[in-house]
């Protein structure tokens, strides 16, 4: 009897020993961004802001949180409620996407700049 307490002992303080050594590390990355064109190029509504919005806003802005970001309906919802043409820092849309805003979290930086970009621009529709 006493050997087979002694025994579950030892496998008893093995297992503890194993079961407390265990570590996990969980890496989070974050989302690759894709570069923005080079500041000499035209910068495109369609081609280069409306995917931003496909990719990342649309599963919530798609007709219940304003503004709708469907592809149909992202520019009209957009222009001129949450843009204010050639003054990013005074449009809702670049705010709220900038560091601070409620939007930061999802907005890669890269992303913000080519919305920046297009307001500056004159933020046309194409």
């Amino acid at each position: 009897m006493k050997k087979r307490n002694l025994g579950l002992l030892f496998l008893t303080g093995t297992l503890i020993m194993l079961l407390s050594s265990c570590e996990y590390d969980f890496i989070v990355t974050a989302p690759k961004a894709a570069a923005p064109p080079p500041e000499s190029d035209t910068i495109s509504y369609s081609q280069d802001i409306q995917p931003f919005f496909d990719s990342e806003c649309v599963s919530c802005h798609q007709g219940g949180i304003a503004p709708d970001l469907r592809p149909a309906k992202s520019y009209s919802a957009l222009v001129p409620d949450y843009v204010v043409v050639k003054e990013p820092e005074n449009s809702n849309l670049y705010t709220k996407c900038a560091p601070g805003g409620s939007m930061a979290p999802y907005t890669p930086a890269a992303d913000l700049a080519l919305i920046e970009r297009w307001i500056n621009a004159g933020a046309k529709n194409d």
